[in-house]
């Protein structure tokens, strides 16, 4: 994002933590005082960025324009408008916000009148479009490996939405060689998202920098990204239930999935399951552990005439990293 040319900016340095973070760096445009003078009048108007809750100065060059009929200064007149209405904040030709809002965002345009002056309008001198808002702060970030050991992803996202295009930027830094590469990014909706790929398996960890920037300036949060650490599965897939026979007024289901389509390679690094399940609005669900890919039979507190729901987890064996999340609950109705 290309800053505003001319707006003055201070540097705060601050700390985040999340994981492994330990450093965290933020610009903060604390006001914005403007001289217009040079602004141009054709074209598409001046962005201005200004931090929410800083003042704004905007002086209107009211000066007639070359072969204007006026005398300069001579029964001149200025008014800002907001959006075609009359802005508030006016102090003559200056615009002044003395905290700048979010409703005060929009087209602000300066009118100079005269006494020659044919129309109401007025003739425009100055189009400024402000825009208010929030620096970046540091980001805060998640990055997991569903594809061990091919590649991880990161998820960075912001604790404070700052109303302004705000960029991420990630990249990671082999521990041992110094060489740096670049996390790719990942068309999403929400969080921005992006992969990292040719990671080491039981190398030391990778340290891992996002930068947020936008026109009010930039955060930077850097972490450890332990790869083996982080392996974490997507859930498994298609999960169904279907009923079995019953036997001495005990319930049994058939509950199958599909290893996550997402994991390379299920021979080589075997995935574990558990299976979870609960009845009606009941979330105090049961637990049962399975070894085996893909199915596997429910029984004992099953009772007839309710409906359960089902979800499936997977972890990799040897309990290395961290469980998936759960699956879609599936229901199914027990037969009395």
């Amino acid at each position: 994002m290309r800053l505003a040319p001319s707006f003055t900016k201070s540097t705060m340095c601050g700390c985040s933590y999340f994981l492994f973070i330990c450093i965290g760096l933020t610009a903060l445009h604390t006001g914005l005082c403007e001289d217009s003078s040079a602004w141009p009048l054709s074209g598409q108007p001046r962005e201005l960025f200004v931090a929410l809750g800083s003042e704004v100065r905007v002086q209107c060059d009211a000066t007639p324009g070359e072969g204007s009929a006026a005398g300069a200064g001579a029964g001149v007149g200025v008014e800002w408008r907001l959006n075609g209405s009359t802005a508030v904040g006016q102090h003559g030709s200056l615009l002044y916000l003395q905290s700048a809002r979010l409703q005060d965002g929009g087209l602000y345009t300066c009118h100079r009148h005269d006494d020659h002056s044919t129309t109401g309008e007025g003739e425009v001198m100055e189009r400024v479009h402000l825009r208010p808002g929030y620096p970046p702060s540091p980001p805060n970030v998640t990055c997991w490996a569903p594809s061990y050991p091919e590649k991880a992803l990161c998820k960075a996202s912001q604790a404070t939405h700052t109303h302004l295009p705000t960029d991420h930027v990630i990249n990671y830094r082999h521990w041992v060689t110094g060489a740096i590469f670049p996390c790719h990014t990942i068309p999403s909706s929400g969080d921005y998202l992006c992969e990292m790929k040719d990671l080491e398996m039981l190398a030391r960890p990778y340290v891992v920098n996002i930068t947020a920037t936008n026109a009010l300036g930039s955060a930077t949060t850097l972490m450890s990204f332990d790869l083996e650490e982080n392996v974490k599965p997507d859930p498994p897939v298609d999960v169904k239930v279907t009923p079995l026979w019953k036997a001495r007024d005990q319930r049994r289901v058939l509950v199958e999935w599909r290893p996550p389509p997402t994991w390379p390679e299920p021979e080589l690094f075997p995935l574990k399951y558990k299976v979870r399940y609960y009845w009606g609005s009941n979330r105090q669900p049961v637990e049962v552990d399975s070894y085996d890919c893909c199915s596997i039979p429910v029984e004992g507190s099953l009772r007839g005439g309710r409906t359960y729901h089902f979800q499936v987890s997977a972890l990799m064996m040897m309990d290395i990293g961290l469980q998936s999340d759960w699956s879609e609950p599936i229901s199914s109705p027990v037969p009395a």
